[in-house]
């Protein structure tokens, strides 16, 4: 039974799409000829990396959802360790076993495009009343001095 996986791998922010498709495409093909089923990409999109890696500030984010077997994710990890363009990458499992039915129903849902360079705002909360900021005012005011 197949393993449901999800890989993720960051390329320079200035790779030209046209060299991301054929990325996109060469790992796909991958998953896909050791008889793989690709459920869904996501490119999430040009990020700033947390710290520095290779020389790069800036990383395009792309998520690849599949099932497979592990010599799927082992082939995959191989070409990212020996591709120059991959600057990081993570697999991780997500189920011992996948499910094939789920995975046709997802893959025949519509992909939603998600959003790149979009600052994420937290939902705001409840307003404080009145009597709540004063009752945390004194409370600050009595800790400082």
């Amino acid at each position: 039974m197949p393993r449901r996986y999800e890989t993720i791998f960051i390329t320079p922010a200035d790779i030209p799409d046209e060299e991301l498709q054929a990325l996109i495409e060469r790992y796909s093909a991958i998953i896909a000829g050791r008889k793989g089923i690709l459920v869904k990409v996501e490119k999430w999109g040009k990020r700033k990396l947390a710290y520095e890696i290779k020389k790069h500030l800036r990383g395009y984010y792309i998520l690849l959802d599949f099932a497979g077997q592990t010599d799927v994710v082992n082939e995959m990890e191989r070409n990212f360790k020996i591709d120059d363009k991959i600057l990081k990458y993570m697999t991780i499992k997500k189920e011992d076993v996948a499910d094939l039915k789920v995975l046709e129903s997802e893959i025949n849902l519509p992909a939603k495009e998600t959003k790149t360079e979009e600052a994420i705002v937290p939902p705001a909360g409840p307003e404080k009343t009145e009597e709540e900021k004063d009752s945390i005012a004194p409370a600050a005011a009595e800790t400082s001095g």
